[in-house]
C-alpha cells in the first residue's frame, strides 16, 4: 500500500491563509477605531451625559420690588441623590426608608460646594435616620421636624455656604417582608 504525502498542498495553504488575515485586519482595524472614535465623541459632546445623572439642579429667578426698586435674586434647587437606610420598627422588624431630597441654595456657585461635601451631607441624613422608628416621622408634624433636623446638620456641614431650605421629592418607608 502506497501512500501519498503531498506536503505541497499544505504548505500552499498556509501560505495563503495570511493573506486573508492580512485582508481582515485592514477592514476590521479602522473599523472598531471609527466606533470607538464615534463612541468617545458621543460622550464628550453630548451635555446631557455627565456621568452624574442623578446629581443635577435648576435656577429660579425671582423678582421682588422693595422701595419701588425691583431686585432680582435666584434660587438654586439641587437634587441630593436617592438615600436608603434601614430603620428598626416597634416590634423589632427592619424597615428601609428611601427619601429623594432636594436642596435650596441662593447663589449658583454653592452647587460646587454642595457637591464636595456630599458624601458627609449622605452620610449625615443616612446616620440621624437609622436612629428614627416609623412612628417618629409618621404624619406632616414627624416629616416637619425631620425636614428641620436635617437642615440643620446640613448647615453645619456646608457652613459658610447656607442651604435655605430642604425639599422632600419622596420619602417613604418600605417594610421588609420576612
Amino acid at each position: 500500500m502506497e501512500r501519498e504525502d503531498d506536503f505541497d498542498s499544505d504548505n500552499e495553504e498556509a501560505a495563503a491563509a495570511p493573506a486573508n488575515r492580512r485582508k481582515i485586519l485592514l477592514i476590521v482595524i479602522p473599523v472598531v477605531i471609527a466606533i470607538g472614535l464615534a463612541v468617545g465623541l458621543y460622550f464628550t459632546f453630548n451635555h446631557k451625559y455627565d456621568g452624574t445623572a442623578a446629581l443635577n439642579y435648576s435656577v429660579v429667578k425671582n423678582m421682588t420690588e422693595e422701595n419701588g426698586q425691583a431686585t432680582e435674586s435666584v434660587t438654586v434647587f439641587y437634587d441630593l441623590p436617592e438615600i436608603k437606610a434601614q430603620i428598626k420598627t416597634e416590634d423589632g422588624a427592619a424597615a428601609l426608608v428611601v427619601a429623594r431630597l432636594s436642596v435650596e441654595l441662593s447663589k449658583v456657585e454653592d452647587v460646587a460646594a454642595v457637591e464636595k461635601l456630599l458624601p458627609r451631607i449622605t452620610d449625615s441624613v443616612i446616620a440621624h435616620t437609622v436612629e428614627l422608628t416609623p412612628a417618629e416621622v409618621e404624619g406632616s408634624a414627624g416629616l416637619y421636624w425631620l425636614r428641620e433636623e436635617l437642615l440643620y446638620r446640613m448647615n453645619l456641614l456646608t457652613a459658610p455656604v447656607k442651604i435655605n431650605n430642604l425639599n422632600f421629592k419622596k420619602f417613604e418607608i418600605q417594610q421588609n417582608e420576612q
